[in-house]
């Protein structure tokens, strides 16, 4: 069985912003899901900024 990990840095807007809302496309993880392989968890990482987040995807195969 093999794994990859991803981590995916994604700058979002202030929050504080009333309706702002965004939706991303990762496309490193799509292409890895083409390839057959599957997510087998996601981390959710805080950072200091506030308009970033880390997503950390470990996928099987």
């Amino acid at each position: 069985m093999a794994q990859k990990v991803i981590t995916v840095n994604i700058n979002v807007y202030e929050q504080s912003v009333t309706n702002r809302h965004s939706a991303y496309e990762v496309t490193y993880v799509n292409k890895y899901l083409d390839e057959g392989w599957v997510i087998k968890d996601i981390i959710h990482s805080p950072t200091a900024a506030a308009n970033w987040t880390n997503i950390t995807f470990v996928l099987e195969k």
